[in-house]
């Protein structure tokens, strides 16, 4: 390696994402569903007191209201709110079934711009003791957590005072043994070298942005405790167990990935697998 090279190295191994605190602004939240005026409106009550920290105007509509997912676009388009809280199947007996979150939600996240609560369906049996409470354990999820400063404002934001945000990072453990290897054939690579070194790098880039996270976070919120999981494994396996090692109230999951319209794949997919977990989509 050249000095040039190496230098170039070291600077970059120097490099840190710096998180920045930009706790995002509600002012109206709409909750949306398929129930007559009066139980729209005790639905409402539930998600106020579920989200005890967003401090909002809030307004309910229900069957009375749209039919159609072009009617329920509409409205969100002419009533503009910050927060969206609804539940899977939207005028669908589907939720009886683990393959999708119904045509009305799966639309509804994709193109549309605030944030969507994903709450259980209200005839859901099987609900967790714990759930639909409060926010004192909420849990960030997404395949790459660096830099994804929106996402851990929501989540900060939406926890209970004295709450707990968990933050975790899960490395693909198949997608770096695949490039190991590769490695491995390279006879001018020392594969155990390669291996300790890019798996520390890999993981001390999530822990240190994490740790600036929890700097900035302190000097805001002094009563949010954030706890850290950073390890590599099969990703969706390792997010399901944290979910229910840490009795998760609320899991924030991104929306789109940056490159494409569709929803992120790994947020879809704990999104339909978590059925009795609310989620907060972003």
């Amino acid at each position: 390696m050249s000095s040039v090279d190496q230098f170039a190295s070291v600077f970059n191994a120097a490099t840190k994402t710096i998180f920045q605190h930009k706790p995002p602004v509600f002012n109206n939240a709409l909750t949306v569903t398929d129930l007559a005026k009066e139980a729209a409106d005790k639905y409402t009550e539930t998600s106020k007191s579920f989200f005890s920290s967003v401090k909002a105007t809030w307004e309910s509509i229900g069957q009375e209201d749209f039919n159609s997912v072009k009617e329920l676009l509409d409205i969100v388009e002419q009533r503009k709110p910050d927060l969206i809280v609804t539940y899977r199947h939207l005028y669908s007996e589907a939720w009886r079934w683990p393959h999708s979150l119904g045509e009305h939600l799966d639309v509804l996240i994709q193109v549309t711009d605030p944030p969507v609560a994903i709450m259980p369906h209200p005839d859901r049996e099987g609900i967790p003791e714990h759930a639909m409470k409060n926010t004192d354990n909420v849990i960030v999820i997404n395949d790459h957590l660096t830099g994804e400063d929106c996402l851990i404002n929501h989540a900060a934001y939406v926890t209970r005072p004295n709450g707990n945000l968990h933050l975790t990072h899960i490395e693909n453990g198949s997608v770096f043994e695949r490039y190991m290897e590769v490695i491995s054939k390279i006879p001018e690579i020392d594969t155990d070298i390669a291996r300790e070194t890019i798996q520390a790098q890999l993981l001390n880039e999530p822990s240190a942005y994490i740790d600036s996270v929890e700097e900035a976070l302190s000097k805001e919120i002094p009563d949010l405790q954030v706890i850290k999981h950073i390890a590599q494994g099969k990703q969706l396996d390792e997010y399901r167990k944290a979910v229910e090692r840490h009795n998760a109230d609320l899991v924030v999951l991104q929306s789109h990935d940056p490159d494409q319209q569709a929803m992120n794949a790994t947020a879809y997919s704990l999104a339909v697998e978590l059925r009795t977990t609310p989620l907060l989509i972003v």
